[in-house]
């Protein structure tokens, strides 16, 4: 599986040079002149990003309209029934789990980039001094809560099951030596929930709503390309009769640019990472 998911990446990534680097020679026609572009986003980070490469986009006559959007399921509804053109505010593993669910057929076309997982806390300073029968807030949303849990695996604090179930959930945790109480919350609320919680898993687009900062971090996985998880790389994605289209291809070209990395790292203060060349990294590291 891990063989076949690089090549798959792989191939994914030739043919999107191959096709950005035709891209180049027409850009600097402005093939694209006139042309317009909807994209759905979640999150303030996201839509000053996109700001950003919207205004690189309008130098060769392009318009990128932004659509601001706060449910995560809304985007690639609004992708599959033609109200967006593209969207960028998810992983694999949730275009994948909402194809499944919705027979859909979204598909990715380029990286974006990559919020390391963190856990933090107020009260103290690593995962090691949690005491017993600590209560960790995490995300329950299927494909974050299965990724919380693999996490706290990781760490050495629980033991899931070895079996195939693909979104592991509380009852798949079968050694839990200190006693840990899963408090599972809606993403958006569990900033309201740090007083009463001793650690909790915040994704970086609620991080504004606490005073952290994400090197406040009292544990990060996923951060180098060695620890990175391919499958939680955001991306962006379009409908697949639309995969090799031009235009589209040139956006990612714009998206992943020098200048973009830098307006990523700034605005999201270090909590996110450029993606393509780390992806790049992992793969050739495998």
């Amino acid at each position: 599986m891990k063989k076949l998911l690089k090549g798959l990446l792989a191939s994914m990534l030739s043919v999107s040079v191959l096709s950005l680097g035709t891209m180049n020679s027409l850009a600097q026609e402005n093939e694209f002149e006139g042309e317009e572009v909807r994209v759905g986003v979640v999150g303030e980070e996201a839509e000053e990003i996109w700001e950003f490469v919207a205004e690189k986009a309008a130098e060769e006559g392009i318009t990128i309209e932004i659509e601001m959007l706060t449910d995560y399921n809304i985007p690639n509804e609004a992708l599959s029934d033609g109200s967006l053109d593209m969207n960028a505010f998810q992983h694999d593993d949730f275009l994948d789990n909402w194809n499944n669910e919705n027979d859909g057929s979204l598909v990715n076309i380029g990286y974006t980039n990559a919020v390391p997982i963190r856990i933090y806390s107020e009260e103290y300073d690593s995962l090691d001094a949690l005491p017993d029968g600590a209560k960790i807030a995490v995300n329950s949303a299927p494909t974050s809560l299965s990724y919380n849990l693999e996490t706290l695996e990781r760490a050495g604090l629980i033991t899931l099951e070895d079996s195939d179930e693909l979104l592991p959930t509380p009852e798949n945790v079968v050694d839990n030596p200190k006693n840990i109480e899963f408090v599972e919350l809606d993403g958006a609320q569990i900033p309201a929930a740090l007083p009463d919680v001793d650690a909790a898993f915040i994704d970086d687009s609620f991080l504004e709503g606490t005073d952290f900062v994400p090197a406040d971090a009292i544990y990060v996985f996923g951060d180098t390309a060695d620890t990175i998880n391919l499958r939680r790389v955001n991306n962006i994605v379009v409908r697949e009769e639309d995969k090799e289209n031009l235009l589209y291809l040139h956006i990612v070209e714009l998206y992943q640019a020098e200048d973009t990395a830098e307006v990523i790292s700034e605005v999201s203060k270090g909590g996110q990472i450029p993606a393509w060349d780390i992806v790049a990294e992992a793969l050739a590291n495998e």
